[in-house]
């Protein structure tokens, strides 16, 4: 639904908790561990974007610090996972093993940066460490609290970015750790400034970070990022570093347990991946045996990377598979990243769409991987509590409006191959006379069901097709093979509308199809196959496809519609 019609579709939602005046009495109480139940849905925060390290002016307050806790309570959300650290190996708290974000630097080029750096040490120089403040926060409210890194340090040189502080001494000082160029086509995209596994040097500064943070602070855990800067060395030499990868995580769990040991807390080991197995073994990943051996205690795993288009429809079956048997958990990571012309990150049904859809498959919870989780701006509005509110409940959100969509990459950003999603189109693609495209939509919805029941207020299928001028040009469209008529087709014209802010671009038109029962989508993969039968001869533009999306929207009961009257 659009988001200026979301409040009169739910009623006001509880409000986004905030830190008040009862927060240092709050602060001063034994903080109380959450329950031993495993963490069902993760919203990540790198730390920096939409926290108060970049948002809030100086000087740092304690009680404001921890608003990035405080703005969750009570959402669903029972998890956060914080960016502990820098891509560059710099410490966002009183590290003891790592230097700090700022030690390394006397002149900053960079004005959001050296606020940030200037908070996070004049809290420590005032007697508080970030990350126990989190810690502490999070047990308080009765959330758990896990502390994210990168396990693949990017190196590079001092001119450039020592300005910005991002990047420790460690790192300038081995410009031989880096991966450094291949040719193998995988590659392409990737950073070869990235430091190399194959290297004890960064496998063990690596682990003496990940260790403190188990064991010198209150945290439930850690996770570690194998989806972005991966792999952790050149792609001919996975074979080799797959081994002493495992053995990394080994003896990480083992200083999991001197942790929980001492602090009488579990320490879950979490590792965040792509989904796919042959993806597994290209980057090296052992994930069976990690899962089997009981090394970690859960998988998150993602239909690319943060900054990948969303994806509704990662196939979770290998990471269940993976995790049958065993204490293992397997959960849903969804990049919200949208970027379309009037929503930069997913709305409120794409969300339930895709938590839906990992849940049908048998994940055990569902995790929101990226940066920052502000889809209205920072803080949290209404809206945003109201979306995370559902997410740990399959029941509620098998009643929850939906909207299902195709990959596709966000406006403004190419389309480039993306070998870590298999074989799946990833739009906009290019529409070419004779030539069907196809793309993916995972439904989790019995929506026949819900038809019998009476509780289905519609359901629809959209294409949103570019440069296109109907009347001149024949389009089939097929849904699970068979071809929707025309009698279900609506049409919205794109080709040039006015907005205030301009006009709606791309230029084209949608097709949007009232799908009957006989045209219903099955629960899970549906393929859309769009033709372009016969093309205006006298027009010499490129046509394609631009998105494919499903959305279906519920009644509360039968014969309950929410606007019964207009006067």
């Amino acid at each position: 639904m659009r988001r200026r019609e979301f409040l009169q579709r739910v009623g006001v939602a509880a409000p986004v908790a905030m830190v008040g005046g009862n927060a240092a009495a709050s602060a001063a109480r034994q903080p109380q561990h959450p329950s031993t139940a495993d963490p069902r849905v993760m919203v990540y925060d790198d730390g920096r974007h939409g926290a108060p390290l970049y948002q809030f002016s100086p000087p740092p307050d304690p009680k404001s610090f921890v608003f990035s806790v405080d703005q969750l309570v009570s959402t669903g959300v029972d998890t956060l996972v914080y960016m502990v650290g820098l891509e560059g190996g710099m410490a966002l708290y009183d590290s003891r093993v790592s230097q700090k974000w700022g030690d390394n630097i006397k002149k900053w080029t960079h004005p959001v940066f050296y606020r940030a750096a200037r908070q996070l040490r004049e809290l420590i120089a005032n007697g508080h460490d970030p990350l126990k403040l989190l810690c502490d926060r999070c047990h308080e409210k009765g959330m758990f609290f896990v502390a994210a890194n990168w396990l693949g340090l990017q190196g590079g040189s001092k001119i450039p970015s020592r300005g910005f502080g991002r990047k420790s001494d460690f790192v300038y000082d081995h410009p031989q750790y880096e991966v450094g160029d291949e040719n193998d086509p995988r590659a392409q995209n990737i950073d070869s400034q990235r430091f190399s596994w194959l290297h004890e040097g960064v496998r063990e500064e690596r682990f003496r970070v990940y260790e403190e943070l188990l064991v010198r602070y209150e945290t439930d855990g850690v996770e570690l990022n194998l989806a972005e800067f991966v792999p952790l060395c050149k792609f001919s030499e996975v074979d080799r570093v797959a081994p002493l990868l495992t053995n990394w995580i080994h003896r990480l769990r083992e200083a999991a347990e001197r942790g929980a040991t001492a602090q009488g807390i579990k320490k879950r080991i979490y590792v965040r991946i792509p989904a796919y197995p042959e993806v597994w073994k290209a980057l090296g990943y052992d994930v069976e045996t990690w899962a089997r051996d009981g090394l970690v205690d859960g998988l998150v795993c993602m239909g690319g990377t943060m900054e990948s288009p969303i994806d509704h429809g990662p196939d979770l079956s290998a990471a269940v598979a993976a995790c049958e048997g065993t204490n293992c958990k397997t959960l849903v990571g969804f990049s919200d990243l949208l970027g379309r012309q009037f929503e930069r990150a997913a709305t409120p049904e794409m969300i339930w769409g895709a938590a839906a859809n990992g849940y049908a498959q048998g994940a055990d919870g569902f995790a929101i991987v990226e940066y920052h989780f502000t889809p209205n701006g920072f803080p949290l509005t209404e809206e945003d509590v109201w979306t995370l509110r559902l997410l740990p409940h399959p029941d509620l959100l098998a009643s929850a409006d939906k909207l299902y969509r195709a990959r596709s990459v966000r406006r403004g950003m190419q389309n480039e191959p993306d070998w870590t999603i298999r074989d799946k189109i990833t739009l906009p693609a290019t529409l070419n006379v004779g030539q069907p495209v196809s793309a993916t939509v995972r439904v989790a919805d019995d929506v026949a069901a819900v038809q019998a029941d009476g509780r289905l207020e519609s359901i629809h299928l959209r294409v949103r097709l570019t440069s296109i001028e109907p009347s001149l040009n024949d389009v089939r469209v097929t849904l699970n093979g068979k071809e929707l008529p025309e009698s279900l087709l609506r049409l919205e014209d794109l080709t040039y509308r006015l907005y205030k802010l301009g006009a709606i671009n791309p230029y084209g038109f949608i097709y949007e199809f009232a799908l009957t029962p006989e045209f219903f989508p099955k629960q899970g993969e549906n393929v859309v196959a769009v033709t372009l039968v016969k093309k205006d001869p006298d027009i010499d533009v490129e046509m394609g496809v631009y998105d494919v999306d499903c959305p279906i929207r519920y009644r509360v009961h039968r014969n309950f519609n929410e606007q019964p009257i207009d006067y």
